[in-house]
């Protein structure tokens, strides 16, 4: 008997993954269906004895931002209007083929790993129809905009920028309305336009209160920061809402999904369009000894759950909690516990993750456990996690002696890289921060300092919840070098930096430091860094060696 469920519970598992698979890229009239069954979750299964999973809440559905409102949207128009009205008659209307690409999506963070995708535009015209770019589902009835969530309003209290797209000018602000709010009202968004030219205007919302650092009729560079993400207006959860509008024939104002795929075809509104997973991904993940459900009793998902770096043998529940993406209809998931000496002292067996024909773009479990190994032995324990047959991640769990505490312990090295490859004056640079999955063993929120410099002069200084950061376009610093150092920290300790650095292409004018003069700070950028080395600010001749030739190079362009 036990074998024949086992061979059901198998076939459904694999029936699931095959529909995860597909359950992006499902068809309009699927994507309907699957909109009107979005809400309901699989009731929670009684508990066996050494507990299990306990809730699960779809965050995808869950997640509302202010720019929902019908009110939302007026407002833009009405902005793009009074602005375009000040600037004279449009040209012909544009298609996303005709334009610039993007070349980032404005968020200190990291598309799709730390920076939650969660709506895009609906390309289904019809009411109550919903499409998006990649013939799934993850939109809403008339969304407008490309909507990237943080992960928390924790993550909102340390901040993360939002930069503008490309070069434009600064058409209308709203900076006044509260944000953070918990829950959902009619209240209106702070938002950010910006006219591009070529009759392209883009909308930042949810933003930040008072967190504008730029003003109407202002010019800024691509990559330069203009606020903060938040939760302003009617939201309910942290991020940052993304629009493109052009006008149309009918002297209207439409917008646009840069995102290219089956459902919207043509070139890539993105330099670098990412790929989006079809799997389920663990984006973030703790352990407490904080009773979950009590911790939710308020409906409000929001919030970072309490997280602790060990337990004790005395713990009444050990709860568990992650947030993860993409995960597809009857997902399952096993676990599996060893003890200090290796031994494997509890295995869960396949379990249900889900067991729902939907499939979850934003998915958070709750589990709580009470096994006998963790009352009885002391120290470091392994467990892993395992969703649909694959590994989703593994981390060691400290069990201490009744009465004993442990020392917070500084978040894991990381490494971080510049880019684009290649890189030109031209270009957005972005430092992007690489983690590893289990980024602090204290599960504590990590936040990043990014110091960019050029010849040891700091250009931008900043702190960050987000794993990544970008420098706008340096005009004429041709062949300079470009480093950003990355402090990552959970507030307590920091752990070892990591220096990232790239030489952007072309011939260097002498200019080390990238001011704009050729003077004495120059000369002690090539006189500090005398001797061999691969990538240096003062060897403007780029041969790996800073020398007399270099010396030269300053001396002669002295003034410059």
């Amino acid at each position: 008997m036990q074998s024949i469920c086992t061979v059901i519970v198998a076939m459904l598992a694999i029936t699931g993954l095959a529909a995860a698979h597909a359950g992006h890229g499902e068809r309009a009239h699927e994507a309907k269906e699957q909109q009107a069954t979005a809400h309901p979750l699989p009731p929670t299964p009684a508990l066996p004895p050494e507990g299990g999973l306990v809730g699960a809440v779809d965050l995808g559905n869950r997640a509302h931002t202010a720019h929902r409102s019908a009110a939302a949207k007026k407002r833009i128009l009405q902005s793009i209007r009074e602005y375009s009205r000040r600037f004279g008659p449009f040209s012909e209307s544009g298609t996303r083929g005709t334009f610039e690409p993007f070349p980032i999506f404005p968020v200190g963070a990291r598309e799709s790993v730390d920076l939650i995708m969660n709506n895009y535009v609906d390309l289904d015209s019809s009411e109550g129809g919903i499409q998006d770019w990649n013939c799934g589902s993850y939109t809403y009835d008339g969304s407008y905009v490309d909507n990237g969530l943080l992960k928390s309003f924790n993550h909102q209290l340390i901040g993360v920028p939002v930069f503008a797209v490309l070069d434009g000018t600064v058409t209308d602000i709203v900076d006044s309305e509260p944000d953070q709010n918990a829950e959902v009202s009619n209240a209106h968004t702070n938002y950010i336009g910006i006219h591009h030219g070529e009759d392209r205007y883009t909308y930042y919302q949810s933003l930040k209160q008072d967190s504008a650092i730029v003003e109407v009729d202002q010019e800024v560079r691509a990559g330069e920061q203009i606020a903060m993400a938040a939760s302003s207006g009617g939201g309910d959860w942290p991020g940052l809402a993304f629009s493109t509008w052009v006008p149309n024939e009918d002297d209207g104002w439409d917008y646009l999904e840069p995102y290219t795929g089956d459902c919207n075809p043509g070139p890539s509104g993105w330099e670098n369009q990412i790929d989006i997973p079809v799997d389920p991904v663990c984006r973030d993940f703790g352990i407490s000894t904080t009773n979950l459900t009590d911790f939710y009793s308020n409906d409000i998902y929001s919030w970072r759950p309490p997280t602790e770096g060990f337990i004790t043998l005395d713990h009444d529940l050990l709860w568990m909690w992650t947030q993860s993406t993409d995960v597809g209809p009857f997902s399952t998931y096993q676990m599996e516990f060893y003890n200090p000496l290796g031994v494997l002292s509890h295995d869960t067996g396949t379990q249900w993750f889900n067991s729902t024909w939907n499939t979850y773009r934003y998915f958070h479990t709750y589990f709580a456990w009470d096994l006998d190994g963790l009352h009885t032995m002391p120290g470091t324990w392994t467990v892993n996690m395992i969703v649909n047959g694959e590994p989703y991640i593994d981390f060691s769990l400290e069990v201490l002696e009744s009465g004993e505490t442990l020392a917070n312990r500084s978040p894991e090295p990381i490494i971080a890289g510049i880019g684009p490859l290649n890189a030109t004056a031209d270009d957005i640079l972005t430092c992007s921060v690489y983690a590893q999955p289990v980024d602090d063993l204290d599960w504590d929120l990590v936040r990043y300092q990014y110091i960019w410099s050029i010849g040891g002069q700091v250009v931008r200084n900043t702190i960050s919840a987000g794993q990544a950061d970008h420098l706008p376009r340096l005009e004429g610093c041709d062949g300079a070098v470009v480093q950003c150092l990355v402090f990552p920290s959970d507030d307590e300790g920091y752990a070892l930096p990591f220096t990232a650095k790239v030489r952007l292409a072309g011939e260097s004018t002498g200019d080390c430091n990238c001011d704009g003069s050729v003077d004495i700070l120059d000369l002690l950028v090539v006189l500090n860094e005398w001797g061999p080395c691969s990538i240096c600010s003062g060897d403007l001749n780029q041969d790996a060696n800073v020398d007399i030739f270099d010396l030269l190079a300053v001396i002669s362009a002295w003034g410059s």
